[in-house]
């Protein structure tokens, strides 16, 4: 029996969808007690002509400092990085003389063929994240040679990918952490990589039927040998608040064979979250798109975001969601190149960026302090109830 609850939906027994709801999402597990794990996540890393400018002359922190103490407080950090990072590739994929980091729309590029300069990942491991999901539609905007490139230059700053390999790679799609005792897999998918030909079959896909297989064959092999799986998927439609049968299929499927949570991109802008209960009676967590982390995207849907922060606990009945915060963000983009940059929105805001997110999201969920983010501050009466009908 499918029921509609608000704008998002309710699936009586298996699935609490929020979009736009001023319920809160909670998990039986919120007061359980044992090993503790934050997983901090934010959206696209989406650098356009002006951001790389700004990074250039200010540093890609810059951008983001806002964000930088509530990413700190994950024990393990995710971003989407939208595009290469192939130094000295131009847009055709030769080998030409690297201009260091500065754009010049020729090695380093904005839309539609993105890449940006090797201060980047160096920058992203700085200020705290650990993992990136290289498989997105600008995966291939510097053909196989810039994947290889890219998987090099995040290797040189140790920082951790996902989701691509290199041209002569046959390693395992799913990268394995190790942390405060949890043993975490992580997998990247994309749904498409703008009509570039993968050659060499260095991306992962979401919904090409081998992959998609090798996808729900993977999470179930992996399901009684880690405490946690996580599927970063690159899927939906751009521009959209609202998901597809698709995605919501496809993250059920990983789900129901294992995973934890899915946590997608893709549409640059918010997308709701769902609290899925499995068969085998899991309460899982899905955030549909996080939208852009930076980006010079112009209108006010596509600079609203969240970091995401995802706290897990385990032990004597495993591993489980113990909460789910949000720190709601907004993109500062149109005050001039020397002000691109991440903002707080503030808890009693009337600004246009708190009325976006609270149509997609469920605003008790927020958070605008690390003190408020305290899973241990936990509820032991859920307040929100299924509605009547």
């Amino acid at each position: 029996m499918q029921l509609r609850y608000l704008t998002g939906c309710l699936w009586l027994f298996t699935s609490l969808c929020f979009a736009g709801s001023q319920d809160e999402l909670q998990y039986s597990a919120a007061c359980a007690s044992g090993k503790k794990l934050r997983i901090a996540a934010v959206g696209d890393i989406l650098l356009h002509a002006p951001l790389q400018k700004n990074a250039a002359d200010q540093g890609f922190t810059s951008m983001w400092q806002a964000a930088l103490p509530f990413v700190a407080s994950g024990d393990i950090a995710y971003a989407n990085l939208e595009g290469p990072i192939a130094k000295g590739i131009n847009k055709s994929g030769q080998e030409v003389t690297d201009p260091g980091n500065q754009f010049d729309n020729h090695v380093y590029s904005s839309f539609p063929l993105f890449n940006y300069p090797p201060g980047l990942p160096p920058a992203l491991k700085q200020s705290g994240f650990d993992i990136v999901s290289t498989a997105n539609n600008h995966s291939l905007d510097r053909y196989e040679v810039g994947i290889n490139k890219t998987i090099d230059a995040l290797n040189q700053a140790g920082l951790k990918f996902v989701g691509t390999r290199k041209k002569e790679g046959s390693e395992s799609w799913v990268r394995l952490i190790n942390k405060n005792g949890f043993r975490i897999a992580w997998i990247a998918c994309t749904e498409n990589t703008n009509g570039i030909e993968d050659k060499n079959q260095q991306v992962l896909y979401c919904f090409k039927k081998k992959d998609h297989q090798t996808i729900l064959q993977t999470i179930k092999n992996l399901s009684d040998k880690v405490d946690v799986i996580v599927l970063s998927p690159h899927w939906g439609e751009q521009y959209q608040h609202q998901y597809s049968r698709r995605q919501q299929h496809f993250a059920h499927q990983a789900l129901e064979a294992g995973a934890t949570t899915i946590i997608g991109s893709h549409p640059h802008v918010l997308q709701a979250m769902e609290k899925y209960i499995t068969k085998d009676n899991r309460e899982t967590f899905i955030l549909y798109s996080l939208g852009n982390f930076v980006s010079y995207q112009g209108t006010p849907k596509n600079r609203s975001t969240v970091v995401l922060l995802l706290d897990l606990v385990k032990g004597e009945n495993g591993t489980q969601i113990k909460a789910v915060h949000f720190v709601p963000m907004y993109m500062q983009n149109r005050q001039g190149q020397q002000r691109i940059r991440l903002s707080k929105v503030s808890k009693n805001s009337q600004s246009v960026a708190r009325d976006i997110i609270s149509k997609v999201l469920p605003m008790k969920n927020a958070v605008y302090s690390l003190d408020e983010a305290k899973s241990e501050n936990c509820k032991t009466e859920p307040r929100l109830q299924v509605p009547q009908f």
